[in-house]
């Protein structure tokens, strides 16, 4: 085991978090998350695998959220809330991960990473058996798990909403500011970012395109950066529309935006396309009415700089035309005839094949690699994984959200949906494993905390059910006129039923000289003041 200077650091940090308030623990987590190439413990023995800053940071994160509130940990996966499919798609996964391997061993072919072999970068056909990556990812799985619930316990407290937003926020600037040093170094020869990735990945920092550099800010290709880059894109820009810290929220989505077009992947052009779809169709005058007319000036704004841009090209530049569309069409109709879109071709054939060769249970979770989640989730986790997870991102997704809770939180969930939407399209182009990463989740676990639970139909008070206590005859008025008979019952032992006092109780209003606190104003509270019984709790009515 040999511990990097990066552990160093994060150690320091989850310590830190341990002893500050709970909001520097999600500081923290969202800080690691930007460092996706970074190695802070690597295990030489196990072929060079590498825990990130965000999965050792996530121990510290656990237990914060456990000094919080220990018993609450674990109410989040609770029957009836989207956490609980969650952790029967974690259970599948274990369950899957070390059973389906070994029970099914030959049955089929999967294209598996296993970083046993010479290689463990290129992945290879091989017959289906145990792999390192079965262990990996299930603890991967295991730990989103857990971040889940650790930033449900943090949701709790107060200002916990706008306390995630800053860390968000904070995030997006940071991968700003390091896609410009990436593009700076390049310009001047020399690779800063290069102290920050220290894990045992391809590093694709050099590549060109279309006379463009690939943007890669602290991520290993350009299609991680854009993964990442898309979701706080969708989160700054929804917060803009919905009008919470509009100035900041604009610059940062505006930033984002721009670097999802010089990234030159053809994950951030797809899904950018797609995910500006899903904002067109989103209702976020639910949240705050002033959104729609923002969406509608920002649809305005987008269509005139389109259509005047084309105006300028084909009326002073004709030949820029021909630079645009022979760029894209190099970035998105080339892609599938190239050597890397020819790979990731065979592999979504192999994972079909994987579904239909298993019967829909699945390879195991890390068996097999494909370029899509969508695929992914199929051939690891067959079909009952893949309808837990999706009741799972149903119900964090897509559940009402309570009115009840202030608009500044619900700008905040409803953000993080979108940004969940957006990590999931993304994810969907081109993502190869099951882990989606922890800004997933932590998204996920705020937009799962405003939803509307679904309650239970209340019995017909009317109606007794075996075993239950009698139901009083009459229902809910009765009841009533109980209490109005109870409030009688206080008033004569305040004093009668007959005169000023007893009145005064029979409207439910605290007798004179009583200040609506508990006791008697005679005494402290005992008969006399010194008797065994006590003089009855006065309830203070409205």
């Amino acid at each position: 085991m040999d511990i990097q200077i990066f552990g160093v650091v994060v150690l320091a940090m989850g310590i830190m978090s341990l002893n500050l308030p709970y909001q520097w623990a999600i500081y923290g987590l969202a800080v690691c998350s930007l460092f996706g190439s970074a190695s802070t413990i690597a295990f030489p023995a196990l072929g060079g695998l590498a825990i990130l800053p965000a999965n050792l940071f996530l121990l510290f994160f656990a237990l914060r959220a456990f000094q919080l509130g220990g018993r609450d940990l674990w109410q989040a996966v609770g029957a009836g809330r989207p956490g609980f499919w969650l952790a029967c798609l974690c259970l599948c996964a274990a369950v899957g991960a070390v059973f389906l391997p070994r029970a099914l061993a030959g049955t089929t072919y999967v294209f598996a990473i296993n970083r046993g072999d010479t290689d463990p970068n290129q992945a290879a056909l091989q017959p289906l058996g145990p792999v390192s990556g079965n262990l990996s990812q299930m603890i991967y799985c295991c730990g989103e798990l857990v971040l889940y619930c650790a930033m449900s316990v943090f949701l709790r407290r107060r200002d916990a909403y706008g306390f995630f937003a800053k860390a968000i926020m904070l995030l997006a600037a940071l991968n700003i500011a390091a896609a410009a040093i990436d593009l700076a170094s390049y310009e001047a020869g020399i690779d800063v970012l290069s102290a920050v990735k220290t894990a045992d990945y391809v590093m694709h920092g050099d590549e060109e395109l279309g006379g463009l550099k690939r943007i890669v800010g602290t991520f290993s290709e350009s299609s991680a950066f854009s993964g990442f880059t898309l979701p706080l894109f969708a989160f700054t820009i929804n917060l803009w529309l919905l009008g919470y810290r509009s100035r900041v929220n604009s610059l940062l989505s505006a930033a984002s935006g721009a670097l999802l077009l010089m990234s030159t992947s053809a994950t951030a052009y797809v899904g950018a396309l797609a995910y500006l779809a899903c904002l067109l169709l989103g209702r976020p005058q639910t949240v705050a009415p002033r959104a729609r007319s923002r969406k509608r000036r920002l649809c305005l704004v987008l269509a005139c700089a389109v259509v005047l841009a084309l105006i300028y090209a084909a009326t002073f530049r004709p030949d820029l035309l021909d630079v645009v569309t022979g760029f894209f069409g190099q970035t998105l109709l080339d892609k599938s005839d190239s050597d890397s879109g020819v790979e990731r071709a065979a592999w979504n054939l192999q994972a079909v094949q994987n579904v239909i060769d298993t019967y829909g249970m699945g390879v195991g979770i890390g068996s097999a690699r494909a370029s899509s989640f969508l695929l992914v989730l199929l051939s690891n986790l067959g079909v009952v994984g893949a309808l837990c997870f999706a009741l799972f991102f149903v119900g964090a997704a897509a559940r009402p959200m309570a009115r009840a809770y202030p608009a500044a939180d619900r700008a905040v969930g409803y953000a993080a949906r979108q940004a969940m939407i957006a990590a999931l399209i993304v994810a969907s182009v081109s993502g190869t494993v099951f882990d989606l990463g922890s800004c997933f989740y932590l998204f996920a676990a705020v937009a799962a905390s405003l939803s509307v639970r679904r309650r239970r139909a209340n019995p017909d008070p009317d109606l007794a059910t075996a075993g239950a206590d009698p139901v009083r005859p009459g229902g809910r008025p009765f009841a009533r006129a109980l209490d109005a008979v109870d409030r009688g019952m206080n008033g004569a032992l305040a004093g009668g039923d007959d005169g000023p006092e007893g009145e005064r109780a029979a409207r439910g209003e605290a007798p004179s000289g009583h200040d609506g606190r508990r006791g008697h104003p005679s005494g402290p509270g005992r008969i006399g003041g010194r008797g065994r019984g006590r003089v009855p709790a006065w309830p203070n009515r409205p």
